[in-house]
């Protein structure tokens, strides 16, 4: 297949380089950057999770092949930029290339209605990618997992979701499919927004781990979304992390301090998590406001709001991600 990445981030640089094994990928980019990361080599260094234990870690060299115009006769168009990116990326998309064929890679909180009136019902699915990292100068370190989560909203996307699922299981990523991808992403979403609030205080996880009170209040931030999530419509005994999340505190946080210190992949997962604080605080921002419509009481939530930044935080300009300079 002949497939368009927006940008070159760290999700959009890690599925170039699986996807590139068996299809034709090319990078999306602004223009004023095009110049720079055309033809750009960066390397990296993965835990591939596709991979047998003993040959997980590998290392290489992927070369960006980058464009700035959506139109192109490409058979699918991914797109892992930031929450409040997605808007304002997916109109300058759908101007450029109006007959193209999407994989939503975003959290969504609330944007879904945007999602028909922009793209239209059959053209887009919604995913999220089973992987995360960083980059260390020019190299990206990342895990990149065996799964993907993979869904459609509509019953007009069944084509293209098979598609899609045809596109990863050739290179060795398995599409996990969601009955309900909306429901699945606002799990996730409440699942990590209230730590990325958290993070905000150190800004650094080693740091925040080491402060038992704040974690545990993220924790019980998190159970108060939860409750924001069943008000919303979700079946939360659908969802296995809210049962672990019910767990007593005493015992999540020795868990949940050995997992991110000790497990390798966990360790990527976070560094994706710190270069991703401005989108967990506006997601965190927003969640906040839909608890407060429904009447959730929401005493955790509220310590946290008490840390984050201004709104100014929230508003950050929204544009096509590229890779670190």
């Amino acid at each position: 297949m002949k497939v368009l990445i927006v940008g070159t981030g760290v999700i959009g640089s890690l599925y170039g380089c699986a996807l590139s094994e068996n299809h034709r990928v090319f990078h999306y980019v602004r223009p004023e950057k095009a110049s720079f990361l055309d033809r750009k080599e960066i390397t990296f260094d993965l835990i591939d999770e596709r991979q047998d234990k003993k040959h997980r870690n590998t290392t290489g060299c992927y070369t960006y092949h980058c464009v700035t115009d959506a139109r192109g006769g490409y058979d699918l168009i991914l797109v892992p930029v930031k929450t409040f990116q997605l808007t304002e990326t997916l109109q300058t998309l759908a101007e450029q290339a109006p007959d193209a064929n999407y994989v939503l890679m975003t959290l969504d909180w609330n944007l879904s209605d945007e999602f028909d009136s922009i793209l239209g019902k059959s053209r887009y699915i919604l995913g999220y990618a089973g992987g995360g990292g960083t980059f260390r100068g020019n190299q990206l370190w990342a895990n990149l997992g065996n799964d993907i989560m993979l869904g459609a909203i509509h019953e007009e996307q069944g084509k293209l979701l098979d598609k899609a699922v045809d596109l990863f299981k050739s290179c060795g990523i398995i599409p996990k499919i969601e009955e309900n991808p909306l429901h699945w992403l606002w799990i996730h979403n409440v699942g990590s927004a209230p730590l990325g609030a958290a993070l905000t205080k150190y800004r650094d996880i080693n740091r925040l781990l080491q402060d038992k009170r704040l974690v545990k209040t993220s924790f019980k931030a998190m159970r108060e979304c939860y409750s924001i999530c069943k008000k919303r419509g979700v079946d939360l005994t659908k969802y296995g992390e809210v049962k672990m999340m019910s767990l007593p505190a005493f015992l999540l946080y020795p868990m949940f301090r050995l997992n991110f210190t000790k497990n390798p992949v966990m360790k990527r997962y976070t560094a994706h998590a710190v270069d991703s604080i401005d989108e967990m605080v506006q997601n965190f921002r927003e969640i906040y406001e839909t608890g407060s419509l429904l009447g959730v009481d929401m005493p955790n939530m509220r310590i946290l709001m008490e840390l984050v930044p201004p709104v100014a935080m929230s508003n950050t300009i929204r544009s096509v991600p590229t890779a670190p300079s």
